[in-house]
């Protein structure tokens, strides 16, 4: 055990009273040249590049380098590529929607024009079925029976039950049955 333990100390003794040292004053040392404004790393590739063993493996690394690089600016140069792509994609989807919007505000205004008519056409409605109940039955059955069905049906919806009754036993038998289907189909 001696032994192993006294070459365990000698190479302790080794690695702290040399080899930390060393390296110390060489991180010192380039760290005072960099502040001086030398070029420490480049100085140091050049030395490297005129040793035999280290030259080889300096080229090497410089090829991978180049292919390395080589291969981001393929790579960048396809991502610029997709890139445009997505954003001719882009306006042609802002394009599609501003289109559509330019359709949905159309299509309410329809809305709106179609509702305002509908709101019309049933006031005129309501004044025609006023003025039936206020005719007497024989004469609102005559008018009545010269319209279309649909449009009897329509005149008809709006008079009072009372009123509808009256008018419809002064039209002819067909005619009332007609329009009495009408409104049971509805």
């Amino acid at each position: 055990m001696s032994e192993t333990e006294k070459s365990y100390s000698k190479f302790q003794w080794f690695f702290l009273v040399i080899v930390i040292p060393v390296l110390f004053a060489i991180i010192l040392f380039t760290v005072i040249l960099s502040f001086l404004g030398i070029d420490v790393i480049g100085k140091s590739k050049e030395l490297a590049t005129n040793v035999p063993g280290i030259s080889s493996v300096m080229e090497e690394e410089e090829e991978m380098i180049e292919v390395d690089v080589i291969n981001l600016e393929q790579q960048i140069s396809n991502q610029e590529a997709e890139l445009e792509r997505l954003q001719q994609l882009l306006i042609e989807k802002d394009e599609v929607i501003a289109e559509l919007e330019k359709e949905v505000e159309q299509l309410e205004e329809q809305s709106e024009l179609i509702e305002e008519y509908q709101i019309e056409v049933q006031q005129d409605l309501k004044e025609i079925a006023k003025v039936y109940e206020s005719m007497s039955s024989k004469n609102a059955a005559a008018i009545i029976s010269e319209l279309p069905v649909e449009e009897a049906l329509l005149h008809l919806s709006q008079v009072s039950v009372d009123a509808r009754s009256g008018i419809l036993s002064k039209m002819e038998s067909e005619l009332a049955a007609e329009i009495m289907s009408g409104f049971a189909n509805q």
